[in-house]
């Protein structure tokens, strides 16, 4: 990797065990400028879309950022030349000229974040905040089959001696 910036040797290429549409079907991806017409607009949307769909499209498009002397051309996730030569001059205009280096530094918090989480389980507090869709076993052990069935068989009569709030109430006004 010959790159003008010695930073960008922090982002790595993306791998991925899988094989990819740009693996198993580059052409697709090959665009050059001068290209015009319905055909090109077709292509072009075709290998977008299956850049919407890849896994590794966030690395790849930072490694194409990072590296435009290898990407001066084609599709790489989802973008032509262009619209990357924008998004570096917009992350230029944001990050500043060393743009690179903190989205590899944050890149690199990321996955030790990542690595730490295998080894060490979250909390139950956070397993709640991190899945909110999942339930959790109550404390007094009536789980969703104990609650659907407690609300099949209706209230539960009041004990002997205890009034409702309602019989307060009557007595009371």
């Amino acid at each position: 990797m010959s790159s003008a910036n010695p930073s960008a040797a922090d982002i790595p290429f993306p791998r991925i065990h899988k094989p990819t549409s740009c693996r198993t079907n580059p052409e697709l991806f090959v665009h050059e400028y001068e290209e015009r017409g319905y055909q090109v607009a077709q292509r072009i949307a075709a290998a977008q879309a299956q850049c919407a769909v890849c896994p590794i499209a966030p690395q790849c498009l930072k490694w194409a950022l990072a590296h435009p002397e290898e990407t001066p051309t084609g599709i790489w996730a989802g973008t032509t030349a262009r619209q990357r030569t924008v998004l570096r001059s917009r992350l230029i205009a944001r990050l500043g000229p060393d743009w690179i280096t903190i989205v590899a530094t944050v890149d690199r918090a990321r996955r030790e974040r990542v690595l730490a989480a295998r080894h060490q389980p979250p909390t139950v507090s956070q397993a709640r905040l991190a899945h909110p869709d999942r339930e959790y076993k109550r404390r007094d052990n009536r789980g969703p089959r104990r609650l659907l069935a407690a609300h099949a068989r209706g209230p539960e009569p009041p004990a002997p001696g205890v009034r409702s709030r309602a019989a307060v109430a009557e007595e009371v006004y």
